[in-house]
């Protein structure tokens, strides 16, 4: 393929460009999704999730709690 003017070379600057410009966009999302894994201290998703599994455990241990104290009681 032979570039003889302009005109055949704007198609593949435009092509590139999108390309780059696509995997600019993949890197930037991915850093970003990235920085929301990592405890900060309270906003990030990973700290809410682990608010809710601290809460799952505690409920979790309230209910065997309860359960065991009803079981005694049938015994």
């Amino acid at each position: 393929m032979t570039i003889d003017n302009l005109g055949d070379l704007i198609p593949i600057v435009v092509i590139g460009s999108a390309i780059l410009a696509g995997i600019l966009w993949l890197i930037k999302a991915q850093t970003h999704m990235s920085r929301e894994f990592r405890p900060n201290g309270g906003a990030t998703m990973r700290d809410s999730m682990n608010r809710v599994e601290h809460d799952l455990r505690d409920i979790r241990g309230r209910l065997d709690q309860h359960i065991d104290t009803h079981n005694k009681g049938n015994t």
